[in-house]
């Protein structure tokens, strides 16, 4: 009974979930698309590809835009629990990370999260209020 109260909040929760989550990826991918250069000489210098930056500065940007318009975000979602896997394994391997932060600002806590949103938004889809919906895809 109490599940069936609370679902009537998930397009609600859904649309809050995307917003943040897509403004916060804008936020980050903004600085690397105004500057592409100084990202690619920084990652360059943990040995990743340029491809792979050029994609993560394109997913970041235009990814965070499509999932606070709700539009293809299983997608999104699937490609950012990917770049945050991609996270993990740059700062456990090169950077020497640790999980929580604490000395290093560098620990992968907050990638983890960010895997679990992805997750959340594969699973729950763009929501009633979205793009998606709006198209009727």
């Amino acid at each position: 009974m109490l599940l069936d109260m609370l679902m009537f909040y998930t397009p609600y929760l859904t649309l809050l979930l995307r917003v943040v989550v897509g403004a916060t990826f804008v936020m980050h991918g903004y600085p690397k698309l105004k500057n592409p250069q100084a990202t690619l000489k920084w990652t360059g210098g943990l040995g990743v590809p340029a491809a792979a930056t050029v994609a993560v500065i394109v997913l970041e940007f235009f990814g965070g835009i499509a999932l606070i318009l709700g539009f293809l975000v299983p997608i999104v979602a699937f490609f950012i629990a990917l770049e945050m896997i991609g996270n993990i394994a740059l700062k456990k391997t090169k950077m020497k990370a640790p999980y929580l932060i604490g000395e290093n600002a560098s620990a992968y806590e907050t990638d983890v999260t960010y895997i679990l949103l992805a997750m959340t938004m594969i699973v729950l889809g763009a929501g009633a209020f979205s793009l998606s919906a709006a198209l009727g895809i």
